[in-house]
C-alpha cells in the first residue's frame, strides 16, 4: 500500500502481461517505463501518455510470468515503484496486448525514431549513430534500446527540420558498411518521427548520451557494456 493513501496494486485482478501504470510524470517516456520495467522481463511495446492527464501508460511484457512478477515484487517492497520520484501505481490491465492504432509517426518533430534492421544491440555503436546523423544537423541526445521490432534509436535534434533532413536523406537507407562489424551483412534504417521532444538522458553510457550536458554523470555500466566499435575523428572505425 502506498502512503498516499491510493492503494498501488490491485489483487483482484485477472493476471495480464500487460501492465497499467497510474501516476507517471508529465509527459513520461518510453525510456523510462523500460528502465522501471526491464528488470523483471524483456519488453515487447509499451504506450505511454495516456489519459486525460497524460500520466498513464501500459507496458506489455513477453510473458506474463514477467509482468506477475514485477506486481509480486512491488506488492512485498518497502520501497514503491517510482519514476521521477513520483510513486507509480501498478495494476494488472484488462487487455492482454497493447494496439497501436497510430500509424509511424508522420507529424515532423525534432526527435527521431529510429529502427535499426539486421542488427543486434552492440552490433552498432552509439558513436556511430552519433556520426551518421550529425552529418546533418546538432544531435543533442540519443537513446537506444530493444524492442519487438529490433534495435532502436531515439535521436534528438534541434529543431524539426533539421530532423527532417536527416529523415528525409536516411529512410530506407544503410549505415555505410565500414562502420559495421564484419559480421553484418546489411544495416537499414526505419525512420520516423517520435511524439518526444526532450529526451531525458539520466546517466551518459553506452545505451545513452546527452551531448549537451558534459557532466552528466557516467553510469557504472557503461563499463561493462556490450564491446562496440568506436569511431575516431577521421570517421574511420576503431576496434577497442
Amino acid at each position: 500500500m502506498s502512503t498516499s493513501g491510493q492503494p498501488q496494486f490491485r489483487y483482484t485482478q485477472t493476471p495480464s502481461k500487460v501492465l497499467h501504470l497510474r501516476n507517471l510524470p508529465w509527459e513520461c517516456t518510453e525510456e523510462e517505463l523500460i528502465e522501471l520495467c526491464e528488470p523483471f522481463g524483456k519488453i515487447v511495446n509499451t504506450k505511454c501518455n495516456v489519459g486525460n492527464n497524460r500520466n498513464q501508460a501500459f507496458v506489455e511484457f513477453v510473458e506474463q510470468n514477467q509482468a506477475i512478477q514485477m506486481v509480486s515484487y512491488y506488492a512485498s517492497s518497502s520501497e514503491p515503484a517510482q519514476v521521477r520520484g513520483k510513486t507509480v501505481y501498478i495494476q494488472y490491465s484488462n487487455r492482454h496486448e497493447i494496439v497501436n492504432n497510430k500509424s509511424p509517426g508522420d507529424n515532423p518533430g525534432n526527435v527521431l525514431l529510429v529502427t535499426i534492421e539486421g542488427v543486434e544491440a552492440g552490433d552498432v555503436s552509439i558513436d556511430v549513430i552519433h556520426l551518421v546523423f550529425s552529418a546533418f544537423g546538432y544531435v543533442h541526445k540519443i537513446a537506444t534500446f530493444e524492442k519487438a521490432a529490433g534495435f532502436q534509436a531515439l535521436i534528438q535534434f534541434t529543431d524539426a527540420d533539421t530532423a527532417s533532413s536527416a529523415r528525409n536523406a536516411l529512410d530506407g537507407r544503410s549505415i555505410p558498411r565500414y562502420l559495421l562489424p564484419e559480421h553484418v551483412g546489411s544495416c537499414n534504417l526505419r525512420i520516423s518521427y517520435s511524439a518526444h521532444t526532450d529526451l531525458n538522458i539520466k546517466f551518459q553510457s553506452h545505451r545513452s548520451r546527452d551531448y549537451t550536458n558534459p557532466y552528466l554523470p557516467v553510469n557504472p555500466t557503461a563499463i561493462d557494456g556490450p564491446v562496440q566499435s568506436t569511431v575516431g575523428a577521421d570517421g574511420k572505425r576503431k576496434e577497442p
